[in-house]
């Protein structure tokens, strides 16, 4: 049951939908913080179930153990079953199926400036991801951060933690509470980082993450190979453990909550799920390799087992260096213009306005063509006149 289980939290994309969801609704300016939270949350869900571990450690029946654990993680799933029925439909999505009164009527009301009648923000606002090179670019991007991220070693620190601190020479109750205390590190730096990305960019907090992962993972097996084995250094053997912390505060800031923003941001509307999709399926093929051959690969090569991650997260940082772009406070439809598909974007935000005299959304050419023509972009007040040189001009509205 556990793996039908599995089979239809992989249907879901693990939740991460939320991701694309919260990335179409999320103004630009803000989307790093509100597709951040995601992560965040998913850090509490791991830290409950860290505490909630640890707490049914302490019950005398055995029963009691496990059966009290999956008890309540009936609780959660519930949630979402009744909360999904209020959740409105994202407004790009309904654009796409020509729903616009839809669209528009959500758009306002998650985006409704107080003392603005006009509304001028909101209306402001497999085989082609491989074959078009722009899109072979966007998949790559998003393949490779996928599996870089998962290659710092987080899901197996996360899936062994107890193991690991028992071979740091720590008792079962000790283990329990330095996993509880590691996972309580994630919630507040993944906080950390989703108010820091929209300030900070995408970009400096991933190479932040990735490199900071490389060198906590390089003071950890230094630690364990001088110290675990004798167990007699206290304070090695404690900076083994701080290591395994410092690793999770840069993981939760550059990686847990800025890549999975970034995923949500690479591609455009209309293969935005089908990318994310292919992000997770990375995740879940590379923790799948990686957790399988864990016990067997610390049994046999103890320590140098974290020389794969070091590796592999070393040349990750130097390569996202060179190939990451920054994607901040950019509007999803003009993502385009980062990978050379300029000609996908129809309207640059900067362009469109208000005319506060005829309450009128108006749109500019852009680039400084033609600066004094500018297109109403409502049907509402238009003339047979500017219908035509819509039509002309190919700008679509919005």
């Amino acid at each position: 049951m556990f793996i039908v289980a599995r089979f239809f939290a992989g249907v879901g994309s693990w939740g991460f939908l939320a991701v694309i969801y919260f990335a179409e609704l999320a103004p630009p300016g803000l989307r790093g913080l509100f597709v951040g939270m995601n992560g965040v949350n998913i850090a509490l869900g791991y830290g409950l179930a860290s505490y909630m571990g640890m707490a049914f450690y302490f019950a005398k029946d055995p029963v009691t153990q496990w059966r009290g654990l999956l008890g309540l993680a009936l609780i959660w799933p519930l949630m979402m079953l009744i909360t999904i029925f209020f959740v409105l439909e994202s407004p790009r999505w309904l654009l796409m199926q020509g729903e616009v009164e839809k669209a528009r009527e959500i758009v306002y009301k998650f985006h409704t400036i107080k003392g603005d009648p006009d509304q001028g923000f909101a209306r402001g606002i497999i085989v082609e991801m491989f074959k078009r090179p722009s899109y072979r670019k966007r998949s790559l991007l998003a393949v490779g951060l996928a599996f870089i991220g998962q290659s710092t070693v987080v899901l197996v620190i996360n899936n062994y933690g107890p193991t690991l601190y028992k071979a740091l020479g720590y008792g079962t109750k000790d283990q329990l509470a330095l996993q509880c205390g590691w996972i309580t590190v994630g919630i507040a730096f993944d906080f950390v980082g989703a108010t820091l990305m929209d300030c900070v960019g995408r970009r400096p907090l991933m190479l932040f993450g990735v490199s900071g992962c490389c060198v906590a993972l390089i003071l950890e097996a230094a630690m364990v190979a001088t110290y675990a084995q004798a167990g007699a250094n206290k304070a090695g053997l404690g900076v083994g453990v701080a290591a395994f912390y410092i690793f999770l505060a840069v993981y939760s800031i550059g990686i847990d909550v800025a890549g999975v923003v970034f995923y949500g941001e690479l591609f455009p509307n209309h293969v935005r799920a089908k990318g994310l999709y292919l992000s997770m399926a990375t995740i879940a093929i590379t923790d799948l390799v990686y957790l399988q051959a864990t016990v067997t690969a610390f049994l046999s090569i103890g320590w140098k087992f974290y020389l794969v991650f070091i590796i592999i997260s070393g040349l990750g940082a130097i390569s996202m260096f060179f190939v990451l772009p920054e994607t901040k406070g950019i509007p999803l439809e003009e993502r385009g213009k980062i990978f050379g598909d300029t000609e996908d974007v129809i309207v640059y935000a900067e362009d469109i306005h208000i005319d506060h005299n005829t309450h009128e959304l108006v749109i500019q050419k852009h680039g400084g063509r033609d600066a004094g023509l500018t297109h109403v972009a409502t049907e509402q007040g238009t003339t047979l006149e500017i219908k035509k040189d819509l039509a002309t001009e190919r700008i679509e509205h919005v």
